[in-house]
C-alpha cells in the first residue's frame, strides 16, 4: 500500500507540474484523477496523516471566500493549513491539493485540513475525510440541472452530517432558515453564526428569495430583518420555529462600497472591530463563518484579528487587478442572489462606469441560464454608459439588459472574453475601473487572460498548495 501512494503521489505532482508549465492550468483537478486512478485510497491514507484532522467548508456561495480567511488565521497562529484554496472542491481537487501539499512518501506537510467542498460532494468528502468540522455558509439556487431543488440537497446533507463522529462541530449560518435547519439529528456539536446587526439591512424580501417556508410545517416564514436573499431574522408564525441565537456575531456593519467593510464582532468571550478588505454583507457572513471556525479550533482573538488584517483577497473575489492605467474589479457572479450583491456593491460606486458582464453556460457554470431572468438588473441598467456582454452566452445577457431597460446603443456584444476585456478597456479612461461581472468559468477564463498579459500571478502562487 505505502509503495501505491508513493506511486501516486509522484504521478499527481508531475501531472501538476506539467499542467502548469503547460499554461494548461493550475493543476488542480486532473492531477487528483491520476492520484485515485493508480491509488484509490490515496486521499484516506493522506487524510489520517494530518495530525490536526480536517475541516470542511461547504455551501452555495462564500466557500472560497470563507476557507481563504480561516486560513489567514490559522497561519497566524503557527499552524500549517493543506488547502485547496485555488477552489477546485471535488474529490479529485482535494486529492490534487493533499498530493501537492505532500513529501514524495505522501506525508503532508501541514498539519491540518482545510477543505472547501461541492454541497453535492459534502458526503463523499464526510465518508472519506472524517472531519472535525464543517462549515456551511448558505444555500440558494444553483445550477438547478445540477444539484436539483434546494430541499432535496439539504436533505443530502442532513445525511451527512448525520456521519459525523461525535465531539466534531457543525458551525451553520443562522441567517438562512433552510441551512439554520441543519444537523438535528447529527452527533456532532451544533453552532451558529449571523448578523445581528441591521443596518444594512433591506427593506423587503426579494423576489430572488428561495428559503422563505418553514421546513418544519412549510408555512410562510415571518421576517423582521431582510440582509440579502433570504437571509435574515425569521420566525414561523404557525409553529414556533426562530432563528437561533448566533454564537458568533456582527453586532455593527458599515458597507464602504468596493473598498471593503467595517464591522464590529462578538463572541462568547471577546469583541472587536474589525476592517475586511472585501465588498459586501454575504462577505460579513463568510468573516463570521471563518472567525466562528478559527474559536472553535482554539485560536484566539490575536490570531483572528492578524489573519483578518493579513487576508489576500481570494482570485475572482473582488480583486482589484492594474492594468493599461486602469483597475480590473473582478467579481465572482453566478446566481441570482450572488448576482443581486455584486449588483448592490457596484450600486455605490455611482454611475458612467464601464461594466463588463461575462455570462457562461459550461458545465461548471450549469447549462441552464434562466437564472438571470431573476437577478434584478433593472438596479444595474442606469449605472454603466457602456457595458461589454461576453461569453458564450453573451447575446443572452445583452438580451436581459435591453429588458432591464438598458439603451441597446450602450451595449457592446462580444462573446470572445479577450476581445470582451480590450473593448472594456478602450471604453474606460485613464484611472478608471473597469467592472468585471463574471460567472464561474468566466471568472476562471478572465483571469488566466490576465495571467498571460502580466497583469496577475497565476492562480497557484502565493499559496502552500
Amino acid at each position: 500500500m505505502r509503495t501505491r501512494l508513493v506511486a501516486a503521489v509522484a504521478a499527481g505532482k508531475a501531472a501538476t507540474a506539467l499542467s502548469r508549465r503547460l499554461g494548461l492550468g493550475a493543476g488542480s483537478n486532473f492531477p487528483g484523477r491520476v492520484v485515485l486512478r493508480l491509488y484509490p485510497r490515496a486521499l484516506e491514507d493522506m487524510a489520517s496523516r494530518l495530525e490536526r484532522g480536517c475541516v470542511l467548508v461547504t455551501g452555495t456561495n462564500g466557500k472560497t471566500t470563507t476557507s481563504n480567511l480561516l486560513a489567514s488565521m490559522l497561519r497566524e497562529a503557527g499552524l500549517r493549513p493543506v488547502h485547496n484554496r485555488v477552489g477546485a472542491n471535488l474529490i479529485t481537487g482535494i486529492t490534487a491539493a493533499l498530493a501537492q501539499s505532500s513529501d514524495l512518501r505522501g506525508e503532508p506537510r501541514g498539519d491540518i485540513g482545510l477543505f472547501e467542498v461541492d454541497e453535492a460532494t459534502l458526503p463523499a468528502a464526510v465518508r472519506r475525510l472524517r472531519p472535525r468540522m464543517v462549515i456551511v455558509t448558505n444555500l440558494f439556487r444553483d445550477q438547478l440541472d445540477r444539484y436539483g431543488e434546494l430541499e432535496t440537497l439539504a436533505g443530502k446533507m442532513d445525511g451527512a452530517l448525520r456521519e459525523l463522529e461525535p465531539g466534531s462541530v457543525v458551525l451553520l449560518n443562522a441567517d438562512d432558515p433552510l441551512v439554520a435547519s441543519l444537523g438535528k439529528d447529527s452527533p456532532a456539536s451544533i453552532r451558529y453564526y449571523g448578523i445581528e446587526s441591521e443596518e444594512a439591512a433591506e427593506k423587503v424580501l426579494r423576489h430572488a428569495a428561495d428559503s422563505k417556508h418553514c421546513r418544519v410545517c412549510g408555512a410562510p416564514l415571518a421576517f423582521t430583518a431582510h440582509f440579502f436573499g433570504h437571509m435574515g431574522k425569521y420566525s414561523c408564525p404557525r409553529c414556533g420555529t426562530a432563528r437561533p441565537f448566533p454564537h458568533f456575531s456582527a453586532t455593527r456593519v458599515e458597507l464602504r462600497g468596493t473598498e471593503g467593510t467595517s464591522v464590529t464582532v462578538s463572541t462568547p468571550s471577546w469583541r472587536a472591530s474589525l476592517s475586511l478588505p472585501i465588498p459586501g454583507l454575504y462577505n460579513v457572513h463568510n468573516l463570521l463563518a471563518a472567525l466562528g471556525g478559527a474559536l472553535l479550533l482554539g485560536l484566539g482573538r490575536e490570531e483572528v484579528e492578524r489573519g483578518v488584517r493579513g487576508y489576500v483577497t481570494a482570485f475572482g473575489r473582488g480583486e482589484r487587478i492594474p492594468l493599461e492605467g486602469r483597475d480590473i474589479f473582478l467579481v465572482l457572479s453566478k446566481n441570482p442572489t450572488g448576482f443581486n450583491e455584486v449588483i448592490r456593491t457596484v450600486r455605490g460606486e455611482g454611475k458612467d462606469l464601464v461594466v463588463l458582464a461575462a455570462l457562461n453556460d459550461r458545465i461548471a457554470d450549469g447549462r441552464d441560464v434562466s437564472w438571470i431572468w431573476d437577478v434584478d438588473f433593472e438596479e444595474l441598467a442606469p449605472l454603466p454608459r457602456v457595458l461589454v456582454a461576453a461569453g458564450t452566452r453573451a447575446f443572452d445577457m445583452a438580451l436581459r439588459m435591453k429588458y432591464a431597460g438598458m439603451d441597446a446603443a450602450r451595449i457592446e456584444v462580444r462573446g470572445d472574453l479577450r476581445e470582451a476585456l480590450r473593448a472594456a478597456l478602450a471604453h474606460a479612461r485613464e484611472g478608471e475601473t473597469v467592472y468585471a461581472l463574471t460567472t464561474y468559468t468566466a471568472t476562471l477564463e478572465l483571469r488566466r487572460i490576465l495571467t498571460r498579459m502580466g497583469a496577475a500571478p497565476g492562480l497557484w502562487e502565493g499559496g502552500s498548495s
